[in-house]
């Protein structure tokens, strides 16, 4: 069963915090071994991310690309915002403020949270949509 573990941004408002908060995450999985997809609300948000990592400091780099660019052989970390790559990856990271259908496909769904309160609040009725479903939780704040 899909464990869920969500990552609420407390400290800092702003998208600048909101993405280092994300590449947090995705620095921690890549170091771990892990395949990872990361669904963005949409291909603005998708871009940002893409350009986010592309930022790192050589050192930090995390082999990545947006579904359907790059070499035929898919990094460890890919961005998308419709569906996730045929692939199997063991680790899904959500943007966006559903509940993404193919959630259980992937071992571990990760919600990154904003420092806004409309995302809270969507957040807040994605927690209760895995709760009812008897899926297993767990919360951070940063």
């Amino acid at each position: 069963m899909t464990q869920v573990e969500f990552h609420i941004l407390e400290s800092q408002p702003g998208e600048d915090a909101y993405l280092r908060l994300i590449g947090q995450c995705v620095k921690s999985l890549y170091k771990q071994g892990r395949k990872v997809y990361i669904h963005a609300h949409d291909q603005e948000q998708a871009h940002a991310v893409d350009e986010y990592l592309w930022a790192l400091d050589l050192n930090e780099f995390i082999p990545h690309n947006l579904v359907g660019e790059g070499p035929a052989k898919a990094p460890p970390v890919q961005i998308g915002f419709t569906q996730p790559p045929e692939e199997q990856h063991d680790c899904l990271i959500n943007l966006s403020r559903d509940v993404q259908p193919f959630f259980s496909y992937f071992l571990k769904c990760y919600e990154i949270v904003p420092n806004q309160e409309d995302h809270k609040e969507s957040a807040r009725e994605r927690y209760k949509f895995y709760r009812g479903h008897g899926y297993p939780l767990q919360h951070k704040k940063h």
